[in-house]
């Protein structure tokens, strides 16, 4: 008798100990899913509404061109717009030097990487040091019929976006 009690006392504890440890699984593995799900979902080139966009930074800040192409190895934000100084005084060749050289700091500046940090709501950050759109944002995609549209948004920040590329 005292046998059948022990067999069902660890029979019952084995029995809760899966079930509890299969709902932890469940849990794992639907976030993982979501994660992916998103990851799959913001990947592509999008651009920019600028019209409907607006970007509050303490410095100075223009788009140049509106696109934003998010790709598994990385993101490309919109270029930053560096005006070239004392462009009076100088020659053509000097004007033409620098503004190349300015392309090349937008073009650095533009790239960098990106991962989903959170999903209640799906929310991203973008990673491109000394660009001004680095940082974290809330995510909305919507379809209204065959266009597919995207919110990014944090506290200083909103970017309209629409799927590109049909």
């Amino acid at each position: 008798m005292v046998d059948m009690i022990r067999k069902m006392t660890s029979t019952n504890f084995l029995l809760k100990s899966s079930i509890f440890l299969a709902i932890i699984m469940q849990g794992v593995f639907s976030s993982c899913n979501h994660k992916f799900n998103t990851q799959k979902n913001i990947c592509g080139i999008w651009g920019v509404y600028e019209d409907s966009s607006y970007v509050e930074r303490s410095r100075d800040f223009g788009i140049v061109g509106n696109v934003l192409y998010i790709h598994r190895e990385g993101v490309s934000l919109p270029r930053n717009y560096y005006p070239v100084i004392g462009e009076d005084s100088m020659s053509i060749e000097e004007k033409q030097k620098k503004r190349i050289e300015l392309n090349v700091l937008c073009e650095k500046e533009s790239e960098g990487t990106w991962d989903v940090i959170g999903s209640t709501p799906d929310s991203v950050i973008f990673i491109a040091p000394n660009h001004p759109l680095e940082g974290r944002y809330k995510v909305h995609i919507y379809q209204i019929w065959l266009y597919e549209y995207m919110i990014l948004s944090n506290d200083s920040t909103y970017l309209s976006c629409y799927r590109a590329g049909y």
